[in-house]
C-alpha cells in the first residue's frame, strides 16, 4: 500500500515501477541483477542507468535524492545519465526507453489506483 502523501513511500513506488518496467523491456535480466548488476554483465549496468535516468527525466525525482538514497556516487550517477542522454540519440534506443518509461507510468498508476 502507497502513501501518496509520504515522499517516501511516492518515491519507492516510482523506483519500483522503473524497475519492473525495465525488467520487462530486458527479459532476460532479473530485477536483482539490474538493481545490483554483477561483474562485468554490461547490460545489467545500462538498465540501471535507463532506471536511474527515468527516476530523473520521467518523474522528476533530483538527482542529489537519486544519489542518497541508492548510495551512488554522485559522479557514477551523472555519468549514467550522460551515458543514456547519448544512447537516446539513436532512434531504436529511444524507441525502447519510451516503451519502458511508458510502461513504468501505467505501473505506477496502477498501484495508486490499488491504494485509493
Amino acid at each position: 500500500m502507497v502513501n501518496v502523501h509520504s515522499q517516501k513511500d511516492m518515491y519507492q513506488a516510482n523506483l519500483n515501477a522503473c524497475y519492473l518496467a525495465a525488467s520487462e523491456g530486458f527479459p532476460h535480466l532479473s530485477i536483482a541483477e539490474i538493481i545490483e548488476p554483477p561483474h562485468g554483465m554490461m547490460d545489467a549496468f545500462l538498465v540501471r542507468q535507463i532506471v536511474m535516468h527515468m527516476m530523473v527525466t520521467q518523474f522528476c525525482w533530483p538527482k542529489k535524492r537519486l544519489w542518497i538514497e541508492e548510495q551512488r556516487n554522485r559522479h557514477a550517477l551523472y555519468h549514467g545519465l550522460k551515458v543514456i542522454d547519448e544512447r537516446l540519440t539513436s532512434t531504436k534506443f529511444e524507441a525502447h526507453y519510451q516503451t519502458i518509461a511508458y510502461r513504468a507510468l501505467e505501473l505506477l498508476a496502477a498501484h495508486i489506483r490499488e491504494a485509493a
